[in-house]
């Protein structure tokens, strides 16, 4: 009977075969360790009789490395001496890669860097996180042709353990919070969301307006007021019926802590909204407005009891 994964750790039984799995296996760390001439070598006793220019001519038709080792199987006689030795193969791949061909990382490469970003997220590191991020951006734009200019184009080729398309949102909203304490990120945030749309320019509208609501957002809080309106505007006017463009121009002016407390410009924007018959989300926008006018009231009442109190 099939056991939960739960039960099977509990299980002595299984925790000896996994053990026993682990340290007759191959891994990473028992690889990096050996040379680049003891990988080769001990490739061609598996019978994968391939030298580090043919390594190096063969990886130009590959992105890959795991695909490169795929073509290792396909071509030459795979003779194991264990039973995990086919696991030596593709990551031994992995590894030479790295180290012959260090300008022109392979997707596996982009996929570490990437967990790589999680780990320091996880941690509570996100400055690291995004500086770490920003690495796998330019690679991951380096992977971008013309035939391959789309995030479900990249995401099939790449078939990482997070996908792009998700990536890439995560880590525009990881250098918002970045922001928060370095306002340099801010600008990085701009800087990736032109980037990126100028890198996919076909993405669906939601992400579009995400991004381009984003880099207004941005230029707000480095203090560039009159450029975050006009790309607010600019937005608005691209899809005036996305609610969305409304809420985030609205709420700059009073949202934030650090807001200007304006509550009538606020409230204008979000009847602009209101006006359109055919608004997506306006639920949303009723929402905002509801909490922009509770929090109006609450700052009326707090401006009177402060003068009361000035007159005693």
């Amino acid at each position: 009977m099939w056991k939960g994964l739960e039960d099977l750790l509990r299980d002595p039984r299984f925790g000896k075969q996994l053990l026993k799995r682990l340290a007759e296996g191959w891994d990473f760390d028992k690889i990096e360790p050996m040379s680049t001439s003891e990988i080769f070598a001990r490739l061609r006793r598996l019978g994968v009789a391939v030298a580090p220019q043919e390594f190096q001519q063969a990886a130009l038709r590959h992105e890959s490395a795991e695909r490169l080792a795929d073509e290792w199987f396909d071509h030459y006689p795979f003779q194991p001496e264990g039973r995990y030795d086919e696991d030596f193969v593709w990551m031994a791949a992995i590894i030479l890669w790295k180290r012959l061909i260090p300008d022109r990382p392979c997707f596996e490469q982009i996929d570490e860097r990437m967990q790589e970003g999680y780990d320091l997220l996880k941690a509570g590191r996100t400055d690291a996180a995004c500086d770490t991020w920003w690495q796998v951006w330019q690679w991951v734009k380096e992977k971008v042709t013309p035939e391959r200019n789309t995030l479900d184009a990249v995401d099939e080729a790449f078939r990482g353990t997070q996908a792009v398309f998700n990536w890439c949102q995560d880590f525009e909203m990881e250098l918002e919070n970045a922001g928060i304490d370095d306002h340099a990120y801010y600008r990085l945030r701009i800087r990736y969301c032109r980037e990126f749309l100028e890198t996919f320019p076909t993405v669906d509208w939601l992400m579009r307006g995400n991004f381009l609501r984003a880099e207004a957002e941005s230029l707000w809080r480095l203090g560039e007021v009159k450029a975050a309106e006009a790309r607010f505007a600019a937005l608005i006017e691209a899809n005036p019926d996305w609610a969305w463009g409304y809420i985030g121009w609205s709420d700059q002016y009073w949202l934030f802590k650090n807001s200007p407390k304006d509550y009538d410009k606020a409230e204008a924007i979000l009847q602009r909204a209101l006006a359109r018959p055919n608004l997506e989300d306006r639920s949303d926008v009723l929402d905002r407005l509801n909490d922009l006018r509770k929090e109006q009231a609450q700052a009326r009442v707090a401006k009177r009891s402060q003068k009361s109190r000035k007159k005693k």
